[in-house]
């Protein structure tokens, strides 16, 4: 889910594996269901392009959306780079996204700008990342292998190599980025024809409890359901918080 083949973060043989996890757990496809609703509620009419898409599941969920990775796969419609974005059959997007592909990119800024001139007028720009909140900073440290390091996250929004195969994860960066640095982001995107529209903290309990893609479900399907319905009546001064993802929209200027 990331680019050139200096910056590849996942293992191609380990999609089947992804892909079983997946079949196995409706919590799971509960959980990223709702996710991938989200993201299409905010998306303008028109195209929809995904960027590392690993298994493609997102088109259960969003009719008409076009899969992508940095390599062909199995799973995937076409072979894209978040660096070189491509049009779609020579006409601009009118929306793409990116779930949890962010932080694994050593330039992100490139990526913005690549998205930002594939992008029609009034062009959306999805992103769903990690939290690197209170709450995210303490889950993440405890239970999942990539770093989230806010405070290696900073300017020029270059960074280097971090893992074996030269690859690259940051947590941290979506926080970063969007709430640390803000205002120097803000100019920066502006500076490629962006504009951040929103950014909304969300995920708590319900996510962590499927398991992810590499444990066991921990609750019934029906009881994760329920927590999703609760978690949607918490306000965004304890998402600040506690939130575990990050979801942010930017608009072609």
């Amino acid at each position: 889910m990331s680019e050139s083949s200096q910056e590849t973060t996942y293992n191609i043989d380990l999609l089947s594996g992804s892909q079983a996890a997946w079949d196995r757990s409706a919590g799971l496809r509960l959980v990223y269901g709702e996710m991938y609703h989200a993201v299409c509620r905010r998306c303008s009419e028109g195209s929809i392009l995904e960027i590392g898409a690993g298994i493609g599941v997102g088109k259960a969920f969003i009719h008409h959306l076009v899969t992508s990775d940095v390599v062909q796969t199995p799973y995937v419609e076409r072979a894209m780079s978040a660096y070189r974005v491509e049009p779609n059959g020579g006409q601009p997007w009118d929306n793409i996204f990116a779930i949890d592909v962010l932080h694994h990119l050593q330039r992100p800024f490139a990526f913005f700008q690549s998205a930002a001139q594939m992008l029609s007028p009034h062009g959306r720009l999805i992103l769903v990342e990690p939290a690197a909140t209170v709450g995210g900073g303490v889950f993440y440290s405890l239970f999942h292998h990539e770093p989230i390091q806010r405070e290696l996250a900073v300017p020029p929004f270059e960074f280097e190599a971090n893992g074996p195969n030269a690859e690259f994860a940051n947590m941290g960066i979506g926080v970063s980025l969007f709430r640390d640095h803000r205002d120097l982001v803000d100019r920066k995107l502006a500076e490629v024809g962006l504009r951040c529209v929103e950014v909304k903290y969300r995920d708590v309990l319900a996510y962590p409890l499927t398991g992810g893609y590499s444990k066991p479900q921990m609750l019934p399907t029906i009881l994760l359901r329920g927590i999703l319905k609760f978690e949607q009546l918490l306000p965004q001064w304890l998402y600040r918080l506690i939130g575990l993802r990050l979801l942010v929209v930017l608009e072609k200027i």
